[in-house]
């Protein structure tokens, strides 16, 4: 495989039919170590489920002064810069204190996309956030990546 004259290198043909080949479909053995880091790729990738994404043709500073709105309505504590809010609860769930951080990325100086995520605590509870606070922020939000909203007026 690795001949780098192509007329002597073995085809790909030969490679699928090499008993090599129909080996590699037995289970293999992971390290301790290839364990750990398989287990936090599969973490990343939960976390990755657990965003919302929207855009808007509102100000980067009316999104921010919304989100902080959101979050003192519901009892949490919020820190807020130019460019992203976080909010942290003030009662302990299932998993501790949910946090959750709302980055915001300027596209244009009228166009900006706003990525929610939950930082920490429980998914459950950060599911039934986002789901209760979408009508709240339903006058900000322009779309977002699963078509739920519409462009605003």
């Amino acid at each position: 495989m690795l001949d780098p004259n192509p007329s002597s290198r073995i085809s790909i043909a030969k490679i699928i039919d090499s008993s090599w080949f129909k080996k590699s479909s037995l289970k293999t053995i992971r390290s301790k170590e290839e364990q750990e880091f398989a287990a936090e790729d599969e973490e990343k990738k939960r976390a990755e489920k657990e965003e919302l994404r929207f855009a808007t043709t509102t100000s980067a500073s009316s999104v921010i002064s919304k989100l902080e709105e959101v979050g003192k309505t519901r009892n949490f504590r919020v820190k807020k810069s130019e460019s992203c809010v976080r909010l942290q609860g003030l009662e302990s769930g299932r998993k501790g204190k949910l946090g959750i951080a709302a980055d915001i990325f300027s596209v244009t100086p009228s166009f900006v996309v706003v990525e929610v995520k939950k930082s920490s605590g429980d998914t459950l509870e950060y599911n039934q956030f986002c789901s209760k606070e979408r009508p709240a922020l339903k006058d900000i939000v322009w779309t977002t990546t699963a078509g739920n909203f519409v462009p605003t007026a």
